[in-house]
C-alpha cells in the first residue's frame, strides 16, 4: 500500500503532497496519533496545510476521504507540549516524580513548564513516554469542537470505516498494538478536555474488539 518513499500507492488513498509541513527524515515509527481539525471542511485544512508548519502525515476529510499530504519517513509537527505519562498513569519513581513536581510548581509561565516537562520527558525511551513528533505518525478528521460542551463531535460513518482501513494498514506495516494508539488530547496539551482523537480512538477500539 506504501513505496519505499513512504507515500501511498492504494487508490484509496489520495496523495497531496505539503511539503511546509514536513520537517526532516523520521528515523522510527513507534505510535499513531489521532487528531481533529477543528473545522468542517477537509479542503480549509489542505489551503492552511500550503503554508503552515504544523500539520498531519493523514487527513480523512468530511465525506471520508483520505489524503496523504506527508511522507512516513519524514517528520510532521503534530505533537505539542507532552503531558508526563508516568505522572497521569501513577508509574513515575520518587525520583522522576520530583523532578516533575518541581517543574509544575517552579517560576515561569505555564506555557514555559509545559515545554520544560516535555523536554525531560523526551530524554525517556518510548513507550515510557507518550510519542512525540520525531517516533509517531499523525491522522486528522475533520470534525468540530462543540461550542457548549467543548468536546468534539463523532466522526461519521464514512471517516470512521476510512480511519479503520488506515490504521489497519499502517499496523501492519509497523507492526503497531492497540496501546501504540493514542488520542492527541489524551497525551498534550490541547483542549480543556481532553477530548481531541478520543471518541475515534474509543470507535477503533470497538472495531477491534
Amino acid at each position: 500500500m506504501f513505496n519505499k518513499e513512504g507515500w501511498a500507492t492504494h487508490p484509496s488513498i489520495t496523495v497531496e503532497e505539503k511539503a511546509a509541513i514536513q520537517h526532516g527524515s523520521m528515523a522510527a515509527v513507534r505510535a499513531i496519533v489521532l487528531h481533529r481539525t477543528g473545522s468542517s471542511s477537509g479542503k480549509s485544512v489542505l489551503n492552511a496545510w500550503n503554508n503552515k508548519k504544523e500539520g498531519t502525515h493523514f487527513l480523512i476529510d468530511e465525506k471520508g476521504k483520505i489524503f496523504q499530504c506527508a511522507s512516513l519517513k519524514t517528520k510532521c509537527w503534530h505533537v505539542g507540549k507532552l503531558y508526563s505519562k508516568c505522572r497521569q498513569v501513577n508509574s513515575c519513581d520518587e525520583a522522576d516524580l520530583q523532578i516533575i513536581n518541581n517543574i509544575l510548581h517552579g517560576k515561569g509561565s505555564w506555557g514555559q513548564k509545559f515545554r520544560l516537562v516535555t523536554s525531560h520527558e523526551l530524554n525517556k525511551p518510548y513507550p515510557e513516554r507518550y510519542p512525540h513528533n520525531h517516533d509517531s505518525l499523525g491522522i486528522e478528521v475533520v470534525g468540530v469542537l462543540g461550542k457548549k460542551s467543548n468536546i468534539y463531535e463523532d466522526a461519521n460513518t464514512a471517516q470512521l470505516t476510512s480511519l479503520f482501513t488506515l490504521i489497519d494498514a499502517l499496523s501492519t506495516k509497523y507492526g503497531f498494538n492497540l496501546e501504540d494508539l493514542y488520542a492527541h488530547g489524551q497525551i498534550a496539551h490541547k483542549d480543556s478536555k481532553r477530548s481531541e482523537g478520543s471518541s475515534v480512538l474509543k470507535a477503533y477500539k470497538i472495531y477491534r474488539g
